[in-house]
């Protein structure tokens, strides 16, 4: 039986993908819609994205983190947005008060006495290991390369980022829409067990097939959270349910929008305000001397070429921030993968340089992201984002 699931990671790429079809069949419950693929769709950048799907972040500034209650984990202990604990506990209380009436099996392993294994992941730690790792393979193809000054540094950085961004982001934004970023980091989703995330195999035993699982799926609804089909110990905060915002109103956010605009903050401009130091960083460590060889008069001769090392003053006046803007949205084009021609981006970046000169930084980089993470192709322009806003507004 146990041979028609996925059991590990290094199956095959087609042996995976027919097996999962009968995971996803064996799995369906047309009666729950809170049992969610979040690989599908929109529903894999929940907690993640804006309403218009710009990248998001929780931030704990805004709304605190909640521990859970009891502590059900060794080390740091979880934590989650407040009013998802406050959820996760009430639930936590109605499976106790039914194993105890004999309502549910108390001998189910993960469904009887729920406990939190994992949660809240802090998406800007997350991110800085991920683009430290990036920066360290720049650095070793830096060393191959020649440069001695920062406009040949820049140059030649733009090549090696068109050969890896699209697959590996490197600015905080490009990371947070990722298959490297968790819906962990949006602090709204809880794991009630540390099983394998391969083995489909195990989900149908020790999940799909419980006594309890009816139960479950009911439970978890009638207190606002979705779970996840793929992961069916991961349960998700459902924003947009009334259930859910009971819990919320509690810590004053009333509705779905109130929560995504109170809660999580903006990708942007925090990656933009230390781009500029990583690649400085990324210059010092590979200015070296080398040596080249040329010909003087016939003959065959080698000389030293010395790439001194720069301070932040240096770089500014070399590279000031409109240069690093223009640097960013390039960046950000590759990232998404936006079918643009040449043209077409460039208008794009000319535009929201010019609104940068009117408005400031916050406004051009606002509205580049609202452009370029529109989800279709085409990017469209300053004046129809400004024309689709005046609209909404007409109609609320």
């Amino acid at each position: 039986m146990s041979k028609i699931y996925v059991e590990k990671e290094d199956e095959t790429t087609l042996t995976i993908f027919n097996k999962r079809i009968i995971y996803d069949f064996d799995s369906q419950n047309l009666n729950y819609k809170n049992l969610v693929n979040f690989n599908f769709g929109e529903k894999f950048l929940y907690g993640r994205v804006s309403r218009n799907f710009k990248p998001i972040y929780f931030n704990n500034n805004l709304v605190e983190l909640k521990t859970f209650n009891p502590i059900n984990a060794e080390g740091t202990p979880p934590q989650a947005v407040n009013f998802v604990v406050d959820m996760f506990e009430r639930l936590a209380t109605q499976f106790e008060k039914c194993v105890t009436i004999g309502k549910i099996s108390a001998d189910d392993p993960f469904l009887s006495q729920l406990k939190v294994y994992k949660a809240f992941e802090n998406p800007e730690e997350l991110h800085g290991s991920f683009l430290q790792t990036q920066l360290n393979t720049f650095s070793r193809q830096l060393k191959k390369r020649r440069y001695n000054n920062l406009n040949q540094f820049m140059v030649t950085l733009e090549s090696l980022l068109e050969e890896s961004l699209k697959l590996y982001p490197i600015t905080f934004a490009g990371f947070v829409k990722s298959r490297f970023c968790p819906i962990s980091v949006s602090g709204l989703s809880i794991e009630i067990a540390d099983s394998d995330y391969f083995d489909d195999n195990g989900k149908i035993e020790q999940f799909i097939n419980s006594p309890n699982w009816e139960f479950y799926l009911n439970a978890c609804r009638s207190y606002g959270f979705m779970i996840d089909k793929l992961i069916p110990w991961r349960l998700v905060a459902d924003i947009g349910s009334s259930e859910c915002l009971e819990y919320s109103r509690i810590y004053g956010l009333l509705n779905t929008d109130q929560i995504l605009n109170e809660t999580y903050g903006r990708t942007d401009l925090i990656f933009f305000n230390k781009l500029k130091f990583y690649l400085l960083n990324l210059y010092n460590q590979n200015a070296t001397s080398y040596a080249e060889p040329f010909d003087c008069n016939g003959v065959q001769q080698t000389r030293y070429i010395e790439t001194k090392r720069i301070n932040i003053e240096a770089f500014d006046n070399q590279f000031n921030q409109e240069k690093l803007l223009n640097l960013y949205f390039k960046i950000r084009i590759m990232e998404e993968d936006k079918k643009l021609t040449y043209g077409e981006q460039k208008k794009l970046i000319d535009d929201c340089i010019r609104l940068y000169k009117i408005r400031g930084l916050s406004s051009s980089l606002q509205a580049f992201e609202t452009i370029v993470n529109q989800p279709f192709d085409s990017a469209g322009s300053l004046s129809y984002v400004s024309e689709r806003q005046r609209k909404r507004r007409e109609d609320e």
